[in-house]
């Protein structure tokens, strides 16, 4: 869980950075992960956008998932994904998010 810094919602952290959850085994981990994906991507929960040339769309990653399906009728689809730095996750107990394993020393801070 983490706490949105600007609305203060909860939300869960899911993805593909996701390995396993606090408490569960590996496999247990893997198993509720991928019942949590299978909702979130459901084309209900999806948004989906009708593009236009030269259209910016920015999703907020901090309480957003990118799922892109692979549904493009054989045209081209290029993207450019840009990671901005910011705030370390906090938790709904206050605490701050660590790097269990890795280096994410190249995402330095904008001051």
């Amino acid at each position: 869980m983490r706490v949105h810094p600007d609305t203060g919602e909860r939300g869960l952290y899911l993805g593909g950075f996701v390995r396993r959850f606090v408490g569960l085994t590996t496999t247990e981990s893997r198993d509720v992960l991928r019942l949590l994906q299978a909702y979130v991507t459901r084309p209900e929960n999806v948004v989906r956008v009708a593009w236009e040339p030269d259209q910016v769309v920015i999703f907020d990653n901090r309480i957003t998932q990118h799922y892109a399906p692979d549904n493009f009728d054989g045209l081209p689809r290029r993207l450019h994904r840009v990671t901005v730095a910011g705030d370390v996750p906090v938790g709904v107990d206050g605490s701050t998010s660590r790097a269990l394993v890795g280096d994410a020393s190249h995402y330095v801070p904008q001051h």
